[in-house]
């Protein structure tokens, strides 16, 4: 059931965000570490807002050619989703498109958690515009080059309904792999939290 802002969206016992997860085992364990660097600024999502990106792990043996080539590329790809998934003026239904860089398996199940992955229980609302977008980026990068990250994602926006301007926040990880030359999301294990009183869990 779809809820307008003010309340978080799913089912499940209280005591938790909204949340969904789908990931492979195998690339959590290889890029669950972080460490500090240097972060850098995507093209911006919104007229306000540029993605901001922190290198946070796994980046140490990249040349600055290939930081900026990561940077670039995954920040291409968590700004058409954030763009597509969040902002723009409401009411709108081409949420589904959004999903476009995920992998075809990752969409598939991206479409049953909608309303976590999207605004689309934003029914009421009239514009969703970003105030805040971060990514820490944790890399898997073998002698071979980048093949694999996880972005751990801090969105928020502003959700204008009925004159009224309230705080909606997307968390958690963006699982992502570089395959024949382009990054996809193949996972995620994020929560939708919009500041109500209703808590639930779905995954």
């Amino acid at each position: 059931m779809a809820r307008t802002p003010g309340s978080n969206r799913g089912t499940g016992s209280a005591g938790m965000l909204t949340r969904v997860a789908v990931a492979s085992a195998a690339c959590l364990l290889a890029l669950s570490s972080c460490s500090g660097d240097d972060p850098e600024d995507s093209t911006p999502t919104d007229d306000e807002v540029a993605l901001h990106l922190e290198l946070a792990y796994g980046a140490d043996d990249l040349d600055g050619d290939a930081r900026i080539e990561v940077e670039t590329e995954v920040g291409d790809v968590l700004s058409r989703y954030v763009s597509g998934a969040f902002l723009g003026d409401y009411p709108r239904q081409d949420f589904i498109g959004s999903f476009e860089d995920f992998t075809p398996r990752a969409a598939r199940s991206a479409t049953t958690h909608i309303e976590v992955l999207t605004g689309t229980g934003f029914d009421d609302a009239s514009s969703v515009r970003a105030s805040s977008l971060s990514a820490r980026l944790s890399l898997f990068a073998p002698p071979e080059g980048v093949v694999a990250a996880t972005a751990a994602v801090d969105f928020r926006f502003e959700v204008t309904q009925d004159g009224t301007t309230s705080t909606a926040t997307l968390q958690g990880r963006l699982m992502l792999v570089r395959e024949r030359g382009a990054w996809s999301v193949f996972g995620y294990d994020v929560a939708l939290d919009d500041g109500g009183t209703v808590e639930g869990a779905v995954s």
